[in-house]
């Protein structure tokens, strides 16, 4: 990590977590959720002309292609 005091930054104590909620905190701050199935993963995101995010099965789904 770097020193941001130049900055006007000070260093902050991380909360003592588990594991498990560092996880899925990060996990839904990196990645979205699909609209139809509430997925959260790499693969959701807005496609074509649809503005929400959905998942690969979704988007299918929507655009008929199953």
């Amino acid at each position: 990590m770097s020193d941001l005091t130049a900055f006007g930054l000070e260093p902050r104590d991380s909360p003592e977590d588990d594991d498990e909620n560092e996880l899925s905190e990060t996990v839904s701050e990196t990645w979205s959720e699909c609209v139809d199935c509430e997925y959260v993963g790499y693969e959701v995101k807005a496609r074509l002309q649809h503005s929400v995010p959905l998942c690969t099965a979704c988007f299918a789904e929507r655009e008929g292609l199953l």
